[in-house]
């Protein structure tokens, strides 16, 4: 099987650039024969130098429509190589090709490349097509990224859509940028007291390291979402969320015990006070459940949907 390994992103976010440096590093400098399949052609070119040192060779299509099976299995026929990097076009959807590879290649990885100086601009305009990328990539990386500010902005619009994706910051001096030690929220409090605008965060930085929460006392102003027939002493509680448009709409919500749901109004608000509890879902994954102690009649949000902006 040949490893396939895919770099999304807009044009001119680096993905050539990111493309380049794996290639230069030691773990394809091993005599490897690389084929690079591009669909852009930006500012950073794959010029012939940068080939023959990492023994690789490019060929060019203008759309994923243009790279059908029967062309992929031309290319195995015409050409040696052992691995493929695949440079996507940043207008087409990669959900668009990753089904339809030749019966040899193997999906390896996927990653995407982000211009974090641009990103709330891509937000604003070109919403549709910076999320194609995003919610297919197990790893992305945000170049140029030199305004700590913007790290909620981003952090939260990409893990409300990709929750299980790696996120990778580098400033303009391809450094890492590193926020370990970044809290969102006091855990040394008694109470952690979520709000209403504050939801969509805690709710991504609870899925993504729920094990910090455990333990924790939290109050949070949430409704009901759906019920859990497999377990008729819990039902999932949260809000709605917008991830990329109208049209999207994604439930975040929190597997909750302790609340009589013959006393509740599933259309109203309620107020929960409880302890997390951390377990180990169905996927395999840990993830929060509440145990409820107190809860009251909560309060309508001003916008009952989530956005993380």
């Amino acid at each position: 099987m040949i490893p396939v390994y895919i770099f999304s992103g807009l044009l001119d976010a680096g993905k050539s650039g990111v493309i380049k440096e794996t290639l230069y590093s030691p773990q394809f400098l091993d005599g490897s024969r690389t084929l690079i399949i591009a669909f852009e052609r930006g500012e950073d070119e794959y010029d012939e130098r940068f080939l023959k040192y990492t023994n690789s060779f490019v060929l060019y299509f203008e759309s994923f429509k243009d790279l059908s099976k029967e062309v992929m299995e031309k290319i195995n026929a015409e050409y040696e190589f052992d691995e493929i990097f695949i440079e996507g076009n940043g207008m087409e959807d990669e959900a668009l090709f990753i089904d339809k590879t030749a019966d040899n290649w193997e999906l390896a990885q996927t990653l995407c490349v982000v211009d974090a100086s641009k990103f709330r601009l891509h937000v604003a305009n070109l919403k549709t097509f910076i999320y194609y990328h995003i919610k297919t990539a197990e790893c992305i990386i945000f170049n140029r990224f030199d305004n700590k500010d913007d790290y909620l902005f981003i952090r939260n619009n990409v893990l409300g859509l990709n929750p299980k994706a790696e996120l990778i910051f580098e400033n303009s001096q391809r450094e890492i940028v590193s926020f370990k030690d970044f809290e969102l929220f006091d855990l040394s409090k008694d109470l952690i007291e979520i709000d209403d605008i504050n939801y969509g965060a805690w709710y991504v930085d609870a899925s993504e390291k729920p094990q910090k929460y455990e333990g924790k006392r939290i109050r949070i102003n949430v409704k009901y979402l759906e019920d859990l027939k497999e377990y008729p002493v819990a039902w999932i509680m949260g809000r709605k969320a917008m991830i990329c448009c109208s049209e999207d709409i994604a439930d975040m919500g929190l597997t909750v015990i302790g609340i009589d749901k013959k006393a509740m109004n599933k259309e109203d608000f309620y107020e929960l006070e409880g302890v997390i509890r951390v377990i180990e879902a169905e996927d395999g994954y840990d993830t929060c459940l509440l145990y409820v102690d107190k809860y009251t009649k909560g309060h309508r949000p001003k916008d009952e949907m989530v956005y993380f902006n």
